[in-house]
């Protein structure tokens, strides 16, 4: 937020992605009208953030507790983007992905994910036994994306 509110410079594009979840209302409100003040004329803004009504992320029981409560927040931001934005297009993309646990298991250790960041390395290990018991050596789902597109 600091960087776009300092900036001198335009854009075209604006890329928010998987980020929005982060932020407070009064944040993500703040956000959005500095970035369409900084935007081109025909510029857009986008945010991108998992699907919070289709998830199918692999995940052990705490994760899944916590990922639901951020999906549910994420729901209530966009709520209140599209109460006060007209111009917003929606699209949703799958992605078909196709991983080895191991290589899954290694990314739930770095926390790839923004959920698990708060979680005790106790918390991450309980987690990736819950995974290797739960889950087979290749992990299948979808990872679905919702995208909402602001225009100036």
């Amino acid at each position: 937020m600091s960087f776009v509110s300092k900036t001198k410079i335009t854009f075209d594009l604006i890329l928010i992605k998987q980020t929005i979840h982060l932020l407070k209302k009064k944040q993500v409100m703040k956000l959005l009208s500095i970035c369409k003040n900084k935007l081109n004329p025909n510029g857009k803004i986008i945010i991108l953030s998992l699907d919070p009504k289709k998830n199918e992320i692999p995940t052990f029981s705490l994760m899944k507790k916590n990922l639901k409560i951020s999906l549910n927040k994420d729901e209530r931001l966009f709520n209140l983007i599209f109460k006060n934005k007209t111009k917003i297009i929606v699209k949703k993309f799958t992605y078909e992905v196709q991983i080895l646990k191991i290589k899954y298991l290694q990314m739930i250790r770095n926390r790839y994910i923004s959920t698990l960041l708060n979680f005790t390395n106790e918390q991450i290990n309980e987690g990736i036994i819950e995974i290797k018991n739960n889950y087979g050596n290749e992990l299948k789902f979808k990872d679905r994306l919702i995208c909402f597109i602001l225009k100036k």
